[in-house]
């Protein structure tokens, strides 16, 4: 079966303006900084192979395999930047995948009823006080614990059946029961009946009714905010 590659859903289309620090230098873009987060933990070769037809076959999530995280640019006063990451694997879900031929190309690949959700009350990024802070007064993941991201169908064009497929899916995403259109940059395989997926995507906190993080006179979270995701999927 095709390999689909580490559902990891990232969502990237946001600003990618440069930010002056208060010294004058110039800060690189927000986007550049995640991106090359997202390289340096995506950097693998993928063998590709020929995959038979099948239909409508349900894949769920394997949470001990994979995981979702945020990546914030965290800007200082003093012009320093850094990418703070938090993490969870407390994710569930499933969709029905059909690989066929079709008119467009030589094979279709069909993703239909897809819906994947995250824990957000179990993100951990390596600081308690931070993690409690998104918990209670941020995020509030406390009372609105879930992210869900949903496609109802989406069909991408297949080259010959391959196992590998890149590609740009757009479904819901919803956080703190407000939702919204979001694409998610992906790379998928099939390998040993599992699929993975990673992926990249970017959202603005004020799109969900919060503010980005800030402590006056110190520091403060930038938008966007980078969304990574590998997920491990198996019948």
């Amino acid at each position: 079966m095709k390999k689909l590659i580490p559902f990891l859903i990232v969502f990237s289309f946001c600003s990618s303006e440069s930010t002056e620090s208060l010294q004058g230098e110039v800060v690189e873009p927000v986007n550049s900084k995640i991106e090359e987060n997202i390289e340096t933990t995506t950097s693998t070769s993928i063998e590709i192979t020929q995959l038979e037809v099948f239909d409508k076959q349900v894949y769920r999530v394997n949470n001990e395999l994979s995981s979702v995280s945020y990546l914030a640019p965290k800007q200082f006063l003093n012009a320093n930047l850094e990418i703070v990451e938090g993490l969870t694997n407390q994710i569930s879900g499933d969709f029905k995948l059909t690989l066929s031929e079709c008119d467009s190309a030589d094979s279709c690949l069909k993703v239909e009823d897809l819906s994947i959700t995250a824990d957000l009350s179990t993100l951990k990024s390596g600081s308690s006080i931070r993690d409690g802070a998104i918990q209670n007064n941020w995020l509030e993941s406390k009372i609105f614990p879930e992210a869900t991201y949903t496609v109802e169908e989406i069909v991408f064009p297949n080259n010959n059946f391959d196992s590998k497929i890149d590609e740009t899916i757009v479904g819901i995403l919803r956080i703190r029961n407000v939702e919204v259109n979001v694409p998610f940059s992906i790379t998928a395989y099939m390998e040993n009946e599992m699929i993975y997926v990673s992926g990249l995507t970017e959202i603005d906190t004020t799109w969900f009714g919060f503010d980005a993080p800030t402590k006056f006179g110190a520091w403060e979270v930038l938008n966007p905010i980078g969304i990574k995701i590998s997920i491990v999927a198996e019948k």
